[in-house]
């Protein structure tokens, strides 16, 4: 059995002025981990295939690229639902279990 899973990275920024906190943003990121290493290769392929480009910065937490153009996904788009879209209806997985808490999905394949 095969596993796939989705982490989601929070990051908070918090903005101060004067020792007030002015605003605090958070960003999420995503990365895709899999139990087996040819399939992030076939990943990161079908994503170049649809003119995208998947990077993971480790010292940052946080992909970059550029998102693959999917005819399914036309406005809002998000990684996680890229990797979701791969893992069900490229790769052949199925949901198996989320991570607490919001933390992820994992996803296993025969």
């Amino acid at each position: 059995m095969y596993t796939a899973k989705i982490i989601r990275h929070r990051h908070k920024f918090h903005h101060y002025m004067n020792d007030d906190l002015k605003e605090v943003k958070e960003e999420t990121h995503f990365k895709i981990v899999f139990s087996e290493p040819a399939e992030f290769d076939r990943f990161r392929e079908w994503i170049k295939q649809h003119e995208g480009e998947y990077n993971y910065n480790k010292e940052e937490s946080r992909q970059e690229g550029k998102f693959p153009k999917v005819p399914m996904f036309h406005d809002e788009i998000c990684w996680c639902d890229i990797m979701t879209y791969y893992l069900l209806h490229v790769a052949g997985y199925n949901f198996h279990s989320t991570i607490h808490p919001y933390k992820g999905e994992v996803y296993v394949k025969n």
